[in-house]
């Protein structure tokens, strides 16, 4: 997998033609999107391997963003570059085919030779999902995070008002001193369906653990443990020690990202 970090990106060239894919995956077996040393099972490692095989060479893949271990995709994008200008549908199935069960290329097109999948996109959205059910289906259960049955979505709905904006998030984030902690929330929207809530994140990027962050106090805010005012109060005073416990990786998914004047997700 040293090999896979160390390969640069290669500049696009007259016999290579730059790809955009939606990627989609169950991140509960994989150690996040990014190349580790002491992590061999992430989801760039498992691409990249597959693009190999079929390339016949090094392929890099450049995601939107970084997802944490255990964090899902719906519409994660990358970009690539491979040799001779396959056909898009042949790369898709025939890189399905090499991939592990849990990813999955869902559209493949080609791209301008400039496209890039992270400094192009326009915003992202993540969903977080959570269940009042006594019971959660297997077939729901590594996607959806318990929640007490008294959970309130109204309460949820009044605190995620904070959030939006332009402003500093660094107190939701993984310490990192090479990111700039200030973010746009364009929007926060809480939705509740039966038993279940879900929390919907649009922004033009996020922070590193930001998204588990907000979700583990909006989750005690909906039980009734803290009042909605306590997300005001954490971004005025940036007191970590105001945090809840992060809500657990399994409820995340990075559901779409948006580029100027066409849509690369799929809806």
């Amino acid at each position: 997998m040293d090999s896979l970090a160390r390969s640069p990106e290669r500049p696009v060239t007259a016999d290579r033609r730059r790809y955009r894919a939606v990627l989609s995956y169950v991140g509960t077996e994989f150690r996040g999107w990014q190349i580790q040393r002491n992590a061999p099972r992430t989801v760039q490692a498992v691409l990249e391997t597959a693009l190999r095989e079929f390339a016949g060479e090094p392929v890099r893949a450049v995601a939107a963003g970084r997802t944490d271990a255990g964090v899902h995709a719906d519409g994660q994008v990358v970009h690539f570059d491979l040799p001779g200008g396959p056909d898009p549908g042949a790369v898709r199935d025939s890189v399905n085919a090499l991939l592990p069960a849990d990813a999955r290329l869902r559209e493949v097109r080609e791209a301008a030779a400039g496209f890039h999948a992270r400094r192009n996109a326009l915003w992202k959205e993540y969903v977080y999902r959570w269940s009042r059910a006594p019971v959660i289906a297997p077939r729901d259960a590594p996607f959806v995070a318990p929640i007490s049955r008294k959970a309130e979505a109204a309460r949820m709905a009044a605190a995620a008002e904070f959030l939006t904006g332009r402003r500093d998030f660094g107190v939701f984030a993984v310490r990192s001193r090479d990111d700039d902690p200030v973010r746009t929330l364009h929007a926060v929207t809480i939705r509740e369906e039966g038993a279940e809530l879900t929390a919907t994140f649009r922004g033009d990027a996020f922070l590193r653990g930001m998204v588990r962050s907000m979700c583990g106090l909006l989750a005690d805010v909906a039980r009734g443990r803290f009042p909605p005012e306590r997300l005001r109060e954490i971004l005025e005073t940036g007191d970590r020690r105001l945090l809840a416990q992060k809500a657990p990786a399994k409820g995340l998914t990075l559901a779409r990202v948006e580029y100027p004047n066409e849509r690369t997700a799929l809806n």
